[in-house]
């Protein structure tokens, strides 16, 4: 039979016979198992998760319970109430996200959650905002992000966006005052992270911020959650260390502003990476 012409996927024939490495290549392909992107893993677990979450199942009081606070199934309003207790989560948003909301004057911003999950924090970040744009790549988060919005914040302004992909919306483009993704970093990998950090400079407005919220394998509650882990999941953690995300972020064109610091007493300051980052004016 005639021999296939040339293409990407099936190089030239005599190339073939006279280059015996890639021989072995083509010739194992058909046995070589590809994982699905850490992206496709996401959103077909948090999906899942949104699915299946109630306030009173019992995994989920399960793992309110392990929060040294007392939840009930009244307490647990949303989506990954039982991830924190209320003390920690109330710290990073005085910390690290609500000083961010007003510019010029007190004007509220135009601002974007990346992995919204069930809008715990939105629903606080909304009436701060002139519009918060909700994105997440699981459309049951979505569904649930919706619906905490509208119950606790109607009068707020909030656009919700399907993720296909890591790419944020192109109308975005050097139109956020502020961004911001917390809870949801910690479940990628770092080139998914990369690509955030790309898209974060494509989408603010030169000289604002984002915060970036990572795993932390130097900090102490990150180093003992790691050791417990067999392999990095979504499910659990992917591993990432601030130097990691300071290089990721230089790479894409941003600057570090500020870092936080291992301590106790918070859950995510124990365990997990944060900084701000900017976009340079120039």
């Amino acid at each position: 039979p005639p021999c296939p012409k040339p293409s990407p996927t099936f190089p030239n024939p005599l190339f073939l016979m006279e280059n015996p490495v890639l021989q072995l290549v083509q010739s194992l392909a058909p046995a070589v198992s590809y994982k699905e992107s850490n992206v496709e893993t996401n959103r077909k677990v948090w999906n899942n998760y949104a699915k299946d979450w109630r306030p009173d199942q019992d995994w989920v009081i399960k793992m309110a319970s392990n929060l040294g606070e007392e939840w009930t199934t009244q307490g647990l309003e949303h989506v990954g109430d039982e991830w924190s207790d209320r003390a920690s989560l109330n710290q990073v948003l005085d910390d690290w996200i609500l000083p961010h909301l007003t510019v010029n004057g007190g004007e509220g911003c135009v601002a974007a959650e990346v992995g919204v999950g069930g809008g715990r924090v939105a629903v606080r970040v909304a009436p701060h905002c002139s519009v918060l744009h909700c994105m997440d790549i699981s459309s049951e988060m979505l569904k649930r992000a919706q619906a905490a919005v509208s119950r606790e914040a109607p009068n707020a302004r909030c656009e919700f966006h399907l993720q296909d992909g890591n790419e944020l919306p192109p109308a975005l483009d050097s139109s956020l005052d502020f961004c911001y993704s917390f809870d949801c970093l910690p479940h990628c990998d770092a080139h998914t992270i990369f690509a955030y950090l790309k898209e974060f400079k494509r989408c603010l407005k030169p000289g604002s911020t984002a915060l970036v919220h990572t795993s932390n394998l130097c900090a102490p509650g990150g180093l003992a959650r790691f050791s417990r882990q067999k392999e990095a999941s979504v499910q659990g953690f992917c591993w990432v260390s601030p130097e990691m995300v300071r290089s990721m972020a230089s790479a894409a064109g941003l600057e570090v502003v500020r870092e936080s610091e291992p301590s106790g007493g918070n859950v995510y300051y124990d365990r997990d990476y944060m900084c701000l980052v900017r976009r340079p004016v120039g």
